[in-house]
């Protein structure tokens, strides 16, 4: 694995260690899914960006990035429909 791979994947190890501290430190659900929906698009963008580096433009750097633009527009839809759900059970302090 060369240093172009390793340094992306590192990055998205300290993008989940960063989402994972935040989500301890959020004092309400509201505000853990800005967490979660910043792992969704940081790892997403870094593992892209190490299959690109590994690949070039190839046929299976293309697939992950067909992958991530998935994940994270699903993710982004799932975050608005878990955000507006709890905020109408449990209203603003949530």
């Amino acid at each position: 694995m060369t240093a172009l791979v390793a340094l992306p994947l590192a990055l998205a190890v300290a993008a989940t260690w960063l989402a994972a501290l935040a989500l301890l430190r959020q004092p309400r659900a509201l505000d853990r899914l800005h967490a979660v929906s910043f792992l969704n698009v940081a790892a997403g963008l870094f593992v892209t960006a190490a299959g690109f580096a590994a690949d070039g433009v190839s046929v299976r750097s293309l697939k992950i990035l067909f992958l991530m633009a998935l994940l994270v527009g699903s993710g982004a839809v799932l975050s608005h429909a878990a955000g507006r759900a709890l905020l109408m059970r449990e209203g603003r302090s949530a």
